[in-house]
């Protein structure tokens, strides 16, 4: 039986000393449009190379222990309901031969709410798809190293005065998508702390998103901060996590003192609740 399961670990991966087939651990089989499903190929030598595909995208696997890899993988908010197939390639692109995995995306209702804007914060809205593109640009970008650890944290102690995955009309006509990160009511001036530790890819003065700043937590992670007062970090610090990366404001497209807080996984927003509760 042993050399069974050593061939079996030939075939999959270009090794020879390897004690059991590699296996695959899930997070979950049943998701919601909008969180994170967490991958991880047990068993998997060091110099293995895989990446895991779903839905029509592939995810690169990281090293995150002895023999242990990890893929993150954001589902979409306007992901189709269904059963999906998770498979893994290999460095040649060719189908490995661990087990295809049936995740399951559920049904999500989204709530509609209506934000009006005065008409000088309406004509920034001018701005927004501009902003929006400079914004995907650096959101792509992935390091190997994970720069988090542990849970996430809020940037503010405030209440959420914003949810995560609604859908938002502006001025009552306006169809602006959904609302990708959540939003934190706090006072002006309020310090808005790192979520976590990371480094800084983009600390900008936008006309729509307010003063922003982008941090880099590795392993295709980011997250976003809006509408701030004051920015005290430049792009390629190092912060960590409960660090002071400014304060809070109302700059760009707000009507009150608040903070815009988002998290990406490979640039797709995902529910950052999830994160506070859950290590990944």
């Amino acid at each position: 039986m042993k050399n069974i399961i050593l061939v079996a670990a030939t075939v999959l991966l270009p090794v020879t000393l390897v004690e059991s087939a590699p296996t695959v651990i899930l997070s979950t089989t049943s998701i919601l449009p909008g969180e994170t499903l967490r991958v991880e190929v047990d068993g998997a030598p060091p110099s293995a190379r895989l990446k895991a595909k779903f839905s029509g995208k592939s995810y690169p696997l990281y090293t995150v222990g002895p023999n242990a890899m990890r893929a993150l993988i954001g589902i979409k908010l306007d992901a189709v309901p269904g059963i999906y197939d998770l498979t893994f390639k290999d460095q040649q692109g060719q189908l490995s031969s661990l087990p295809v995995s049936r995740i399951e995306i559920t049904t999500k209702v989204f709530t509609i709410e209506n934000v009006n804007f005065t008409k000088e914060k309406t004509e920034l809205m001018k701005a927004e798809h501009r902003e929006s593109v400079i914004i995907a640009k650096e959101k792509m970008y992935a390091s190997r190293d994970q720069q988090w650890e542990s849970t996430f944290a809020f940037p503010v102690s405030g209440p959420i005065i914003g949810e995560f995955g609604i859908k938002r009309v502006r001025n009552g006509t306006i169809d602006a998508g959904f609302h990708k990160g959540i939003d934190l009511r706090a006072a002006k001036g309020t310090p808005l702390l790192a979520a976590n530790s990371g480094s800084v890819m983009l600390a900008s003065n936008f006309k729509a998103h307010g003063k922003t700043v982008l941090l880099n937590h590795g392993q295709g992670v980011m997250t976003i901060y809006l509408h701030m007062q004051s920015i005290s970090v430049k792009v390629r610090d190092k912060v960590r996590k409960g660090q002071e990366i400014g304060k809070v404001g109302s700059t760009g497209l707000s009507t009150a003192p608040h903070v815009h807080y988002q998290v990406f996984v490979h640039g797709v927003p995902v529910d950052p609740t999830q994160w506070v509760n859950d290590e990944f």
